[in-house]
């Protein structure tokens, strides 16, 4: 359920305004003109995140015939009001202010909307003039009242302000004069006096000013007496004293630990610049401090960040209510060049701030920085922090400027109904207090040098001469030391053979200086995909969104998958705001992947509205296959079966939002279709249609042939051809997942064969082998079977003896040597078996036929009784 409670516009005095939420907020006004005229309105819109729609409407509610009708105000600056002027025509119009809050990454955004001084001519003449409402005045013949100065008060209709008596005070815009209240701790701030001729310091107060307070009166406290003088602490690192008062930078080619005079690097060696701030006496050269109110109010003389000797922290007046505190550091930019190494964005240089806060009320510190091309939140803190030290890292040799923003109170605290500017004070929140101890930025064009390093390589007008790409500086020897292969080192001055960093899974080594894809990816089992067809920019369309109000946008993306030729990257636009050069806010935003916000407009002849560019992915870090994101899959409604074939191409932008502090992640699926024809058959998660299901992680599916992978030899299916004289023709045809290869050998092939397989005639000589063994051995057993035989039946006929008695019997066998001398086989000295055969079967019979012994001797068996 969606609450849209904070979803509309509030007076505050002089102005109205919305704060940015779920809700779309509408501000109408109504007018008839009598003759075509303008309406002019001065606005303060500060936050590009939120989208601000100016629409002029007729009586119908619709939008007018003009191209002015529809217009989008220009961000403006903190603390600056912008201004803008649509002509009007003739009849009923109706004014539109809209402030578009779902569109917003910055959910809750505290940086609201504001209007002020609406004027619309054209319109019926009146009898009389508007008298001017209380605290303002109008001497006669303007277009507008003005709002009475401080210490100054005035009535409805006033020509001119009063002044207050001696004992009153009034705040800009007054209808009436206070009593100066009794003053308080809140009522002086405390500051350290530069160092005097003698180097010593003191802290010492001051009232603020303009002075609301009275310390004549009964309860008034005193204004605190100054401290002894002490010493001066000493400068800060790569600083030096001048005139005994104040701290500058050593000169190029120097170095100083701040606490003596600058020396100059040896020969071979160049300063490492840097800014190191631990002592605060004075604000540094290259920082500042401001006060922005949030509205028409007036920020008090010493309100802001403060030196404070060994930290620097916030300082509020008694009136200085809704505003906050910004800190700015400016940096002249960093050393190297950006590129990618180990599938990160190579980090140039780091800022190191060590804070605290404490709050008595909802307070807030948040750290800006411009890296990206605009001010983007890095990182925020509510509420009380002990202290501790933030580390950030920078990836851009351009300027940078670090910002710290302070806020003690809600912008949406209430003032009672029919209040003044300044008839009320309050100390809420006022003890509220940020402290920064120390701020250390690495490795920057300007700024001091603690140190001097070895330069293997010479020196120039710019320092150390790097060593080449892919080489370090060893750190015994001070020599350029070559890279181990597939690591990558942009040239620097990179100490250690750490500097070198490994390139992500499926990404090569180019020039040994960055991590890239040539568009071709090779798998582990030494697959090949061809990805050469896809690079280029493709664009995808989200689904259409609507507001609560019933606007319609979507999201663009356009995206590259490798951008393997080093052309310009995607761009997206920001076709709203004109002049961003001033705002540090950028009309494009390059990345391998980026978004932006897209609306139609009403009359489908002008362009859309592009808003909101933002980059989603600034490198790819890996190309992986043969992994299951199953999960991710049946997350955004894809089909999960077969996702271990498809190959991933992972993306990062490390730039932070409050939703995503480690920044976002982005994944390209190709899925292998050779059905699929198109390049640019790019889908979206179907429960997901922004792209995303948590804001942080983006998935595409690509559906393509290239995603097929070059078939290996072995892949094919092998059909061999029938054998025709002595010939046959191999076939190979390709399996479905995966793409042919280009070549002659992949042709049918014809090679020589053989009637009989090698196998068949290898089996006829060993078969016959093998069946005359067995017919040899079939005729011996035979031969042995025909002698026992014949043995029997001698037995049986030589038996004698009386009736009934067998003979008896020595012996059925012979003896082992024993020759049978009474049996004679015709085998001796008949013919052969092949000879018996044939007389067989010619019908002759042989002579030993009928009598099959030459011999035989009777002897005589004596009987068994």
């Amino acid at each position: 359920m969606v609450l849209c409670y904070r979803s509309m516009w509030k007076p505050r005095g002089a102005y109205v305004y919305s704060l940015p939420a779920a809700c779309t907020t509408s501000l109408t006004y109504a007018t008839k003109l009598v003759k075509g005229g303008h309406v002019t309105f001065e606005y303060q819109y500060r936050d590009p995140e939120t989208i601000f729609h100016f629409i002029v409407q007729n009586d119908q509610c619709q939008a007018a015939e003009d191209e002015n009708s529809s217009r989008w105000p220009e961000v403006t600056e903190e603390g600056k009001w912008g201004s803008m002027t649509v002509a009007l025509k003739t009849g009923t119009n109706i004014l539109q202010w809209r402030v578009i809050g779902a569109l917003s990454d910055m959910v809750g955004s505290q940086n609201p909307i504001l209007i002020r001084k609406i004027e619309i001519t054209g319109v019926a003449f009146t009898s009389e003039c508007t008298k001017c409402r209380n605290g303002t005045y109008s001497s006669g013949g303007t277009a507008f009242c003005a709002p009475c100065e401080a210490n100054k008060y005035s009535g409805r209709g006033a020509t001119q302000c009063e002044a207050c008596k001696s004992d009153e005070y009034a705040e800009p815009g007054s209808r009436i004069c206070s009593k100066r209240p009794p003053c308080t701790k809140y009522d002086y701030y405390e500051y350290q006096t530069p160092c005097d001729q003698n180097k010593q310091t003191r802290r010492t107060y001051k009232w603020i000013e303009p002075r609301t307070c009275n310390d004549k009166v009964a309860g008034s406290v005193s204004l605190p007496a100054s401290t002894d003088l002490k010493s001066c602490p000493p400068c800060n690192s790569g600083m030096h004293p001048v005139n005994a008062s104040h701290c500058e930078f050593c000169p190029d080619g120097h170095y100083s630990d701040g606490a003596s005079a600058c020396h100059a690097c040896p020969v071979s060696t160049s300063p490492e610049y840097g800014l190191d701030y631990q002592w605060w006496t004075v604000m540094p050269p290259n920082a500042s401090s401001h006060c922005i109110p949030m509205g028409l109010g007036q920020c008090s003389e010493n309100a802001g960040w403060q030196p404070a000797g060994d930290y620097i922290q916030t300082s509020f007046g008694p009136s200085d209510r809704n505003t906050f505190l910004a800190l700015g550091l400016y940096v002249e930019g960093f050393r190297g060049e950006p590129t990618t190494s180990g599938g990160k964005l190579s980090v140039l240089g780091q800022v190191k701030f060590t804070f605290e806060v404490n709050c008595s009320i909802s307070c807030e510190l948040v750290f800006l920085s411009d890296a990206k091309g605009r001010n983007n939140v890095v990182q925020s803190w509510m509420g009380s922090v002990k202290r501790q030290e933030f580390v950030y890292d920078i990836h851009t040799n351009g300027p940078v400027t670090l910002s710290w923003a302070f806020q003690p109170l809600s912008y949406d605290m209430e003032e009672e109904e029919g209040e003044d500017p300044g008839s009320k004070l309050t100390t809420i929140g006022l003890d509220s207090v940020a402290k920064i101890y120390s701020i250390k930025v690495t490795n920057t064009l300007g700024g001091g040098a603690t140190n001097c390093l070895a330069c293997p390589k010479g020196i120039s007008e710019k320092g150390c001469v790097p060593c080449p790409d892919g080489q370090y500086i060893e750190q015994k020897s001070t020599q350029c030391v070559e890279c181990p292969p597939d690591t990558v080192l942009p040239s620097s001055n990179s100490w250690g053979k750490d500097s070198c960093k490994i390139c992500g899974e499926g990404l090569k080594a180019i020039d040994k200086r960055a991590c890239k894809s040539d568009c071709q990816f090779t798998d582990k089992a030494g697959r090949l995909y061809d990805f050469t067809a896809l690079d280029g920019v493709h664009y995808v369309q989200g689904g259409r969104l609507f507001t609560s109000s019933g606007t319609m946008y979507y999201h663009g993306f356009n995206l590259t998958l490798c951008n393997a030729k080093n052309t310009e990257l995607p761009v997206c636009i920001n076709n709203v705001t004109a002049d961003t050069q001033m705002l540090n806010m950028p009309t494009k935003v390059f990345g391998m992947v980026c978004r932006s916000t897209l609306i139609p407009q009403s009359d489908k002849a002008k362009p859309l509205v592009s808003t909101q560019p933002a980059s989603l992915a600034t490198h790819l870090t890996k190309i992986v296959n043969n992994v299951s994101l199953a999960d991710m899959y049946t997350a955004g409604g894809f089909n999960a079966e077969g996702s271990e074939l498809d190959v991933h191409f992972y993306y990062k932008s490390d730039t932070p939002t409050m939703a995503c502090p480690e920044g976002r992640t982005t994944v390209i699926s190709l899925r292998c279709d050779p059905d699929e024809k198109a390049n640019n058959s790019i889908y979206l998660p179907p429960k997901c249609s922004d792209g995303t299901c948590d804001g942080c992680t983006f998935h595409f599916l690509w559906r393509t042939q290239h995603a097929c992978p070059r078939c290996q030899r072995e892949d094919y299916d092998v059909i061999r051809g029938e054998c025709v004289g002595g010939e046959q023709l191999i076939h190979y045809y390709p399996p479905k997942f995966c793409l042919p290869l280009d070549g002659e050998g992949l042709k049918p092939m014809k090679q020589k064969c053989q009637l009989l397989p090698f196998v068949v005639m290898v089996s006829i000589p060993v078969a016959l082998g093998v069946g005359l063994i067995l017919i040899l051995m079939l005729i011996y057993c035979w031969s042995r079977n025909k002698k026992l035989e014949y043995k029997y039946c001698k037995l049986v006929e030589s038996a004698g003896g009386r009736d009934g008695e067998l003979p008896g019997v020595e012996s059925c066998g012979m003896e082992e040597g024993e020759e049978d001398e009474s049996v004679h086989f015709s085998d001796s000295k008949g013919p052969k078996l092949l000879q018996k055969i044939r007389l067989k079967i010619s019908g002759v019979k042989n002579k030993d036929d009928d009598n099959p012994f030459v011999a035989v001797r009777m002897h005589e068996k004596l009987p068994l009784t």
